[in-house]
């Protein structure tokens, strides 16, 4: 998962290896001071014939 701010480059947020079993996550951020805008971004390589599931995304303020 990366996320950018006010259209800065993405930055890694979360990185996951193969062992990790499904499961619903929190993850909080750490906004910079003055950021107007963010972007979330999901990124999957696979290399077997594993799959990846995103379902439900919410963004809410803390």
């Amino acid at each position: 998962m990366l996320v950018s701010y006010d259209g800065a480059a993405p930055v890694p947020v979360r990185t996951y290896t193969a062992d990790v079993s499904s499961r619903t996550e929190a993850i909080g951020l750490q906004v910079p001071a003055g950021a107007t805008t963010a972007r979330v971004r999901f990124r999957y390589t696979g290399g077997n014939n594993w799959y990846w599931v995103i379902d439900g995304v919410a963004i809410k303020q803390a």
